[in-house]
């Protein structure tokens, strides 16, 4: 019998250790690091794009808060590099 109580004690003593683990979820991720995480080892050319992301990455750069760098900044800033990045549509050739 002393077998039976140690198997049932074992699924008693895993539940608590199970239930915790959900409670215990990591902080969610900084939101702004996915955009900037995009940016990091890409060539800007020389232009306005390259100097809004100096000027970003100073601010990013300067301190504990980023420097006030918010989401929607990093996101305009990703969605005018590609959009530059396009390629226009070829005119067919007149006939």
């Amino acid at each position: 019998m002393a077998k039976a109580d140690k198997n049932a004690a074992a699924p008693e003593a895993a539940a608590p250790a199970a239930a915790a683990a959900p409670a215990a979820k990591p902080a969610p991720a900084d939101p702004r690091l996915k955009v900037l995480k995009k940016f990091r080892g890409r060539f800007l050319p020389k232009g306005p794009l390259r100097e809004r992301l100096n000027v970003l990455m100073k601010r990013w750069d300067s301190g504990e808060d980023h420097g006030g760098v918010t989401f929607d900044e990093l996101k305009s800033l990703h969605n005018d590099w590609k959009a530059s990045r396009e390629k226009k549509a070829k005119k067919p050739a007149q006939a």
